[in-house]
């Protein structure tokens, strides 16, 4: 039996990480409603965050330049499999379009409700938080909910 390649690792790994994110927001969804949801949402942001600044320290994020956080997630392509690019960029505004997503279809596979993203994210938005605490992030665009691509704005 042949070895497994990178890519052969990368991809099951992925499919695991998607399956878990399913289980637990589902089950806050079920057990917790909105509430959960909310709660779950703000844990998954601070963690985030908490990444996000390991990663200013570390020199991989800079404060205030949002173009980082497109540079940030673009050099994790290799471990994750996320394909994006930047969709626009001001001072006060980073679009990043992602045009694959390794955990589409086991959300899908597993039941994940449409909006599973916007909880998920969340770690994402507290990752750009570390660039610039005034930062939001939304999901305008989402291919869990029908787009062909997803769009990660990140603004102020």
């Amino acid at each position: 039996m042949d070895e497994p390649s990178a890519d052969d690792v990368r991809i099951v790994g992925m499919s695991t990480v998607a399956a878990a994110h399913t289980v637990y927001v589902e089950t806050v969804r079920k057990n917790f409603g909105k509430k959960g949801l909310e709660a779950l949402g703000e844990a998954n942001r601070l963690h985030g965050l908490e990444l996000g600044e390991q990663s200013v320290k570390d020199g991989g994020l800079r404060p205030g330049d949002l173009k980082s956080i497109y540079e940030f997630f673009a050099a994790a392509h290799p471990y994750f499999g996320f394909e994006l690019e930047i969709n626009e960029v001001t001072d006060r505004l980073i679009d990043l379009k992602v045009t694959a997503c390794p955990w589409i279809d086991t959300f899908r596979a597993k039941g994940a409700n449409e909006d599973i993203c916007h909880w998920v994210t969340k770690i994402d938005e507290g990752i750009g938080q570390a660039v610039d605490s005034s930062l939001s992030m939304s999901v305008p665009k989402c291919m869990m909910q029908g787009d062909d691509h997803c769009i990660y704005r990140y603004e102020k």
